[in-house]
């Protein structure tokens, strides 16, 4: 798997991946396990899976990607709260 975009903060390894749930719900599982093993070769890591829609709990496939995600420890941030996650995270990495 070949990740959207990487950063450093404070001796943190950053990745962030966009995932689109409407069309390949799947990808949830490939990024689970790209973050499990990166995080074993890492001392530390933090993941963050960028999604074309939210997530919601009443969707089914919703679930089985929040909680695929959540396992991994990857945060999910769905599109329309990227520029809020981007202003928060901005003064953090530079």
């Amino acid at each position: 798997m070949r990740l959207d975009f990487g950063y450093r903060r404070n001796g943190t390894a950053g990745f962030v991946q966009v995932l689109s749930i409407s069309r390949a719900s799947a990808d949830a599982k490939l990024l689970a396990y790209t973050a499990v093993h990166i995080r074993e070769k890492t001392e530390s890591s933090e993941f963050t899976a960028v999604t074309d829609v939210h997530l919601l709990a009443e969707n089914e496939r919703h679930r089985f990607v929040q909680e695929t995600l959540r396992e991994a420890g990857v945060e999910s941030v769905a599109m329309e709260g990227f520029a809020v996650w981007t202003a928060k995270m901005r003064p953090m990495i530079q």
